[in-house]
């Protein structure tokens, strides 16, 4: 596991960084921390955050995969991680697991590397079975089947069949009254 964490202080920069130590060192004598490195210039702060930014583009090079953005209650994100971990197993063994996101609330990129040497276009065939096998962990932990990037296309049939009647009710009168001709994404929203 890594984490990369942002500190600030209203106070000074020198405040944020005795922080951010007391938080290492913490979780240093506690063995939940194993090696930290703390950014000493901004242009270093940066270059830290660019490793996540280029992970979705770092996964292109490993083949095809099939990519979920959920949210699970926070203090369920590592008891999710395994129990999904075996439910891609059951779909495609040897499929791979790519997960990063947004801890603090809860939001992961759940996405599936095909197995190495496998067929890209054999594991995009799995797409349904798998989206289903993350989707049922997903729920079990009461998550969101989507988070960050929203329902879109491909995930509206499966949120009209899955929550609850009252928040498909509401979701279609907030629609009802920005768009009451229905002109505005015909048959693209609820």
């Amino acid at each position: 596991w890594y984490v990369l964490m942002q500190v600030s202080s209203g106070r000074s920069e020198e405040d944020g960084r005795a922080l951010i130590e007391e938080i290492l060192s913490a979780g240093l004598e506690k063995g939940i921390v194993g090696d930290a490195v703390v950014a000493a210039s901004l242009a270093q702060g940066d270059a830290f955050w660019n490793f996540r930014e280029v992970l979705p583009e770092c996964q292109k090079p490993e083949g095809a995969s099939i990519k979920h953005d959920i949210s699970v209650p926070i203090a369920s994100i590592p008891d999710f991680i395994e129990t999904a971990a075996g439910a891609v197993a059951s779909v495609s063994p040897g499929a791979r697991v790519v997960c990063f996101g947004h801890m603090g609330d809860g939001n992961l990129h759940y996405n599936i590397s095909r197995p190495e040497g496998g067929d890209d276009e054999a594991f995009l065939a799995l797409y349904r079975s798998m989206n289903n096998a993350v989707h049922d962990v997903v729920r079990s932990f009461r998550g969101s089947i989507s988070a960050e990037h929203g329902i879109g296309q491909l995930k509206r049939d499966e949120l009209i069949a899955t929550a609850p009647p009252m928040a498909i009710d509401l979701m279609r009168r907030v629609k009802a009254a920005f768009d009451p001709a229905g002109i505005m994404n015909p048959g693209k929203v609820i």
